[in-house]
């Protein structure tokens, strides 16, 4: 009966002693995981929506300029053909490919752009972290390359399409690029598998 009541007095202090160690545990987690989430939302500035805002009324208010403008220029241009539509897009591609990827331009990205373990991230706060989305985002950047090409061509349709027929047939070759890659990465694979399964 002794034996009986000392072994249940043992169990009861080793089932003690993992809920303790338990609970140790699980506070300790938090605790870490608290100070994690606190070390990374000071890491990562607030969204700075008033800063898109703000964005987003240049961007119309560029629009509006060049309304006023091409409403007062005499030899602006009337109409898009498919070939302006053609070398828009290849060049708006062309374009904001550089400036939001190519190496060559990386020095002018570097006052909003920063490259650390995790990749890239935008610089600083408000507008600068705003500037630095943008630049990181091809499509968005594109967006803005396709306003400018546009206006300038209607402004100044002479000046304005040599510019677009360079940077169109880059944009053409950077497809073909992309297009190849894809065909010769499927080719590979096939040969692959044909190696495996004679």
């Amino acid at each position: 009966m002794l034996h009986s009541v000392r072994a249940i007095g043992a169990c009861r202090g080793n089932a003690l002693a993992v809920w303790t160690q338990q609970r140790r545990s699980r506070a300790a987690y938090q605790k870490e995981m608290s100070v994690s989430d606190q070390s990374e939302t000071e890491a990562r500035p607030p969204k700075s929506y008033a800063y898109y805002a703000f964005l987003i009324l240049v961007y119309q208010a560029l629009y509006g300029a060049f309304v006023v403008a091409y409403r007062r220029k005499g030899d602006s241009l009337e109409r898009l053909s498919a070939l302006d539509m053609t070398m828009l897009g290849l060049a708006t591609l062309r374009i904001a490919k550089t400036i939001s990827e190519d190496e060559i331009t990386t020095v002018l990205r570097r006052p909003l752009i920063e490259v650390g373990p995790n990749g890239k991230r935008p610089r600083g706060h408000g507008l600068r972290w705003a500037l630095g989305k943008l630049v990181l985002c091809p499509t968005c950047t594109g967006t803005w390359v396709a306003a400018f090409l546009t206006y300038a061509l209607h402004l100044f349709p002479r000046t304005t399409r040599p510019l677009l027929a360079i940077m169109s047939a880059s944009g053409a070759e950077q497809l073909s690029d992309a297009m190849l890659s894809l065909i010769y990465t499927d080719r590979d694979l096939l040969r692959k598998q044909e190696e495996r399964h004679p």
